[in-house]
């Protein structure tokens, strides 16, 4: 693996620097329209769109990313979104900057977002190599660089958008990628179209990859409500900063950098355990750890409370995500997995969505015990889809490999 360190570091530099200033648009983006328009419901419809552009986006573009070569679609992905993010402040400059232009600009550049997770995980193999450990811990240091910015990008967001105003701030969102476009572009040279695969072009080729493995299938409905649950978790946070903590908002700042604290820690102790433990157990002892620090947000909802739950929650998060694809990726040919990557994506984004939109009647509804029980419900069903799944790995030829028919996927256990 020494020969593709330079490639590898590339790649995780360019998601730090990309990640961090799109955290950074995260906060001048909204604050841009409220500054602007000053209307609240303006301001979720752009957060809608572009979430919704994530999961509309995710099966065409693994499709696209697939018959364009991964490396190529990111250099791509980067420098159109250089281009729309820089356009906003442009436009509005030039005072041709309206709603119906913004949700548009907006809708863009979330279409990029799952294809473009997708090629990142499809590249690590062809940087690092097939073995399984190999893979899981590069897809942990992936997740880790990720998991950083959560402690720079916001934050730094904040800063900047109060330091220069919002249009300023989304100018540096727009640099950001244009150097994520330069460090794909001069130091990484895997992620060449792959080789012909029947159904490659297909465009549901990637989800009915996903249903007829077995395994697959049920690491997938599993994620879903992995899924679920935290976006849930996630818009509880302002939530219960405005309810039951004081209506500070200072709280919300300081639960999600404590996740995010727990999150970095987590991803790093995952490293050296990878070294003793195969994967599957690491992603096992995770989700329950994880289901049982969930129940206790159902018992004490005290804000220390929430926070040690927030930040355990973050800290076992990295035994599941990194392992995950790792395997995910192991279990899918070559030529499907940017379809294959893509569809997992599409599913647990429109689920999270769909939590979403129930959580704030939910809480408004409830007291908050009855919601955090049904997610942490969730997030136990999850994880015995994920222990089920083991057996049936433990059961089945482990170096088998999947076939693939002409419309049709061997089950490979």
């Amino acid at each position: 693996m020494s020969r593709n360190v330079g490639p590898l570091l590339a790649l995780l530099a360019a998601e730090m620097v990309s990640v961090s200033g799109s955290l950074v648009t995260r906060v001048a983006l909204p604050w841009f329209v409220l500054a602007t328009t000053g209307s609240v419901g303006r301001m979720s419809l752009v957060l809608a769109v572009q979430m919704l552009s994530m999961a509309l986006w995710g099966i065409p573009g693994g499709a696209f990313a697939a018959r364009l070569g991964t490396r190529s679609f990111m250099r791509l992905a980067d420098g159109t979104r250089a281009v729309l993010v820089a356009s906003v402040p442009l436009l509005h400059w030039l005072n041709w900057l309206t709603l119906p232009v913004l949700l548009v600009l907006v809708f863009l550049m979330g279409g990029f977002f799952t294809p473009y997770y997708a090629s990142q995980r499809v590249l690590l193999p062809e940087i690092v190599g097939e073995d399984e450990r190999l893979l899981a811990r590069a897809n942990t240091l992936l997740v880790t660089a990720n998991r950083v910015t959560l402690l720079v990008g916001a934050p730094l967001g904040g800063v900047l958008v109060a330091a220069f105003g919002a249009q300023k701030a989304l100018w540096i969102d727009a640099a950001s990628f244009l150097v994520s476009f330069l460090l794909i572009s001069l130091f990484v040279k895997a992620g060449k179209v792959p080789p012909a695969t029947i159904g490659r072009g297909e465009f549901f080729a990637g989800i009915r990859f996903l249903w007829q493995d077995r395994v697959l299938r049920l690491w997938t409905v599993a994620n879903i409500g992995f899924e679920m649950a935290w976006q849930c978790v996630f818009a509880a946070v302002p939530i219960l900063a405005f309810s039951r903590y004081d209506d500070d908002p200072r709280v919300v700042g300081i639960l999600l950098a404590v996740f995010g604290v727990g999150a970095v820690a987590g991803n790093a102790a995952v490293l050296p355990l990878m070294k003793v433990l195969k994967p599957i157990r690491l992603m096992i002892v995770g989700a329950v750890a994880e289901s049982l620090v969930l129940w206790v947000a159902v018992i004490d909802l005290h804000a220390v409370t929430f926070g040690c739950v927030l930040c355990l929650g973050g800290l076992f998060m990295g035994f599941i995500e990194g392992p995950t694809t790792a395997l995910q990726t192991g279990r899918t040919p070559p030529g499907l997995r940017p379809q294959s990557m893509s569809a997992f994506m599409t599913l647990t984004l429109v689920a999270g969505a769909s939590a979403l939109t129930m959580t704030g009647p939910a809480f408004s509804a409830f007291d908050p015990r009855i919601p955090f029980a049904v997610v942490a419900s969730l997030y136990s069903v999850g994880t015995l889809l994920l222990i089920v799944s083991t057996a049936w790995l433990s059961n089945g030829p482990e170096a088998e490999a999947v076939s693939v028919s002409v419309g049709k996927t061997e089950d490979p256990v």
